[in-house]
């Protein structure tokens, strides 16, 4: 049977470069909390813009241990970017996430990000960010696998 979850994650980013502009890249660190596990995490991210709008980023967050469980969380998140003001800038986001959850067992999953979020400037190279993202995630990767697999051979 197909299993959806949806893992939401608000992130307070603060990153080194404030520009919005093509060939722009900056580095930061993340703090989240997913609410399915119900745990905070510490993670990076880099972002490359590849065009004035359009940048890339990719991440990894490791959320900590809570009940005897870890997750590991790798995204490569795609963003629009809306300038506000001067110092604003609005961008919605997707992309996709590959998820390693230990509950005493190991299970890895699949899935897709969607979400917005808003980033400030505060100070010469220096922003901040909120972020707001929605996971939808497959639990059984083989069974993607075989999907596509069989989608592209019928």
């Amino acid at each position: 049977m197909k299993k959806l979850i949806v893992l939401m994650s608000m992130m307070f980013c603060i990153i080194g470069n404030a520009m919005a502009q093509k060939d722009i890249k900056a580095i930061g660190i993340q703090l989240n909390y997913g609410t399915e596990i119900e745990s905070f995490s510490l993670g990076a991210k880099y972002q490359q813009n590849i065009t004035n709008e359009i940048r890339i980023e990719p991440s990894i967050n490791y959320h900590f241990e809570k009940r005897g469980i870890d997750l590991l969380d790798l995204n490569l998140n795609v963003h629009y970017i809306f300038p506000m003001a001067s110092n604003i800038r609005l961008y919605p986001l997707a992309g996709l996430t590959f998820e390693r959850w230990d509950f005493g067992k190991v299970e890895n999953r699949l899935g897709v990000n969607i979400g917005s979020g808003v980033e400030f400037d505060i100070a010469d190279n220096w922003m901040a960010n909120i972020e707001l993202k929605y996971k939808l995630v497959k639990t059984d990767i083989a069974k993607i696998i075989f999907d596509v697999r069989r989608e592209s051979n019928p």
